[in-house]
């Protein structure tokens, strides 16, 4: 927005002509690659808008209000696989959407009717200078886009909401044809960039935790200086409770420890592998980490949750209301305990690798001693 700005409108002219297909066309191809529907189907609907409607007034701005909506609308869906059924049928029905909308408004009467319709009061869209439907249809489109990243807290959610305000903003009568043309271009590189961040995420964070992953914990120790402790944790009898209860219960107890560990006041938290997570102690020697890491075992140690029987229907029976209420049964709760280990920078050669061998070695030693304990 700063540069479409800044930059003097023949300069802008010079950009926007040569460069458009190469961001949509490298964009789409990204998108393809990692499997990003959404993005796909987002970035060809840029270059369509982009390519065909910035100098044709009216037609372009009715055509951005439905983009803005079809973002506002992706962003609350996922991503399906560009190659899979739920992938093409994703990208063929916005793309009929778009085929028939600019179908619609390329009639002279259709289009002059969305302009004119009237969904607020007199004199509140006058400031805008934009048509009621697409005002107002902007806002809740918006603020769908809002809602998905609060719900998902995604990249390409984060992408396609940029991606909605810039459309937006171009829509603006002052903004002119070819400013217009750069912010539809901009929109479209945010959208390539949301996927190289999701590409990121996916390789650093744990997607059932959301904890940092262990590319993540051997990066930030091949950068760490100065004194630091490694505390390895490990789920005590995480396979007997798996088996005994089912993956999803473990998943359940794996999401429960890492939230335990995340509040952490002096320590970084990360999801190791399997049941094992790791947390580094910055600027602590061993002895200092004790304190800390055994506040964190007891408060892993503290947290419950309930096990909801699985011949439990989900539904109510019918009938249910007519019959005998039985006494309720308090629903069972289930808590896990962690072992941890402690080692700090001194250990061994000084290496990271060194240094979580000790580390693994010192939370053996607890599990060794009774498990639901601290060791160095």
């Amino acid at each position: 927005m700063a540069a479409a700005v800044a930059v003097p409108v023949d300069r802008l002219d010079t950009l926007t002509g040569p460069y458009a297909p190469i961001v949509y066309g490298a964009g789409a191809l990204l998108a393809a690659v990692f499997h990003r529907s959404r993005v796909v189907l987002a970035v060809v609907a840029l270059g369509l808008l982009d390519l065909g409607a910035p100098g044709s007034g009216n037609l372009f701005v009715a055509l951005g209000a439905f983009h803005v909506g079809l973002f506002g609308a992706l962003a609350n869906t996922r991503d399906r696989g560009v190659r899979s059924r739920a992938g093409l049928l994703q990208f063929g029905i916005g793309a009929a959407l778009i085929t028939l909308v600019g179908a619609v408004l390329q009639d002279p009467v259709a289009l002059a009717t969305f302009g004119d319709a009237r969904l607020l009061p007199d004199g509140w869209s006058a400031w805008s200078r934009l048509p009621d439907v697409v005002l107002v249809g902007g806002v809740v489109s918006l603020l769908l886009g809002v809602l998905a990243v609060h719900r998902f807290r995604g990249p390409v959610e984060r992408g396609l909401l940029w991606s909605q305000a810039l459309v937006f903003v171009a829509l603006h009568p002052s903004v002119g044809e070819y400013r217009s043309s750069f912010l539809l271009m901009a929109a479209g590189l945010v959208l390539t960039l949301s996927v190289l961040e999701q590409s990121y995420f996916m390789a650093y964070r744990d997607e059932l935790t959301r904890l940092p992953a262990r590319r993540a914990l051997m990066r930030d120790l091949a950068e760490a200086s100065g004194v630091y402790t490694i505390a390895m944790v490990d789920v005590d009898h995480f396979k007997k409770f798996n088996d005994t209860h089912g993956h999803d219960v473990g998943d359940q107890v794996l999401q429960l420890v890492a939230t335990r560990l995340a509040t952490s006041r002096v320590g970084s938290a990360y999801r190791y592998g399997g049941e094992e997570f790791t947390l580094v102690f910055a600027g602590l020697a061993r002895e200092d980490a004790v304190a800390p890491a055994d506040e964190v075992r007891q408060a892993v140690e503290e947290a419950t949750f309930s096990l909801r029987s699985w011949r439990r229907p989900r539904k109510r029976p019918s009938g249910a209301k007519d019959a005998k209420p039985k006494p309720k049964k308090r629903a069972r709760t289930l808590s896990v305990t962690v072992s941890i280990g402690l080692a700090d920078s001194s250990a061994g050669d000084g290496s990271p690798e060194a240094i979580l061998k000790k580390a693994d070695q010192a939370l053996y030693r607890a599990k060794e001693n009774g498990r639901n304990r601290v060791s160095v």
